[in-house]
């Protein structure tokens, strides 16, 4: 009997430390929260004692954002330009614009226009080049014929039905026009007619079938086109020394 007493006080002393590991593991789990004082940038919180507490970050200046880079005139005519489309398209062609208008009369010349809008793409189909020719046929004194004119070139460098040798003599034979008859027209965004010319000349036509010949075109389009600039607004003497150095 005094057996058995003493194994029952033995079991309840070890039910009782149990029962005391038990209530304080979850005391240590879920301690009680302090109260931290609400800041200017933040409402109140708790925090665990016993631990380090986190300083946030106050509201970060921001940062000036970096002007965009100004991109290129784009071309986005959606049909032949009319008087309140004509501006943005640059101050001196504008005016040749105008000039030529006045001159034909407001019929001949919107029809002028069609005749270029439709011929200008896509380029090498032989419906946009009959166009082109039609205009340069009709319309030869006007300033919009030396931009199909140089417009042709292109033209005839993309035309599948030709052999090589005879695209780049189609092509030679506008671009060469365009110096020898209209060296002064401007094309949309001031862009020369001559001065690029040159340059597809030189390109397209003279860099692998005559190298001194295209040396000798990119070196005058340094020297008398300084300050003139393609339809993207890219200085056309600089284009021209690029185009040299691999030449050398």
């Amino acid at each position: 009997m005094r057996a058995l007493l003493i194994i029952g006080g033995l079991a309840l002393l070890v039910m009782g430390l149990l029962l005391g590991l038990v209530l304080f593991d979850d005391e240590a789990a879920s301690p009680e929260l302090a109260p931290v004082a609400a800041g200017p940038d933040r409402p109140a919180m708790k925090v665990r004692p016993g631990r380090d507490q986190t300083i946030r970050p106050g509201p970060q200046p921001e940062r000036p954002k970096p002007e965009p880079k100004p991109r290129p005139p784009k071309d986005d005519r959606q049909g032949p330009l009319t008087e309140d489309t004509v501006q943005k398209f640059g101050q001196e062609f504008e005016q040749r614009w105008r000039q030529d208008r006045e001159r034909l009369g407001a019929e001949r010349h919107k029809e002028m226009e069609r005749l270029w809008f439709e011929g200008r793409r896509p380029r090498g189909d032989p419906a946009a080049i009959e166009k082109l020719e039609k205009l340069l046929q009709e319309f030869p004194d006007t300033n919009r014929a030396g931009c199909a004119a140089m417009e042709l070139g292109h033209h005839y460098m993309r035309d599948r039905e030709l052999s090589l040798q005879q695209r780049r003599e189609k092509a030679a034979e506008y671009w060469n026009m365009v110096e020898q008859r209209y060296s002064d027209v401007l094309c949309e965004y001031n862009a020369p007619a001559a001065g690029m010319s040159k340059l597809a000349l030189a390109t397209w036509v003279y860099r692998t079938t005559d190298p001194a010949m295209a040396r000798r075109l990119l070196e005058e389009v340094v020297e008398k086109h300084q300050g003139e600039t393609d339809h993207l607004g890219r200085p056309l003497a600089a284009t021209a020394k690029r185009i040299l150095e691999r030449l050398k």
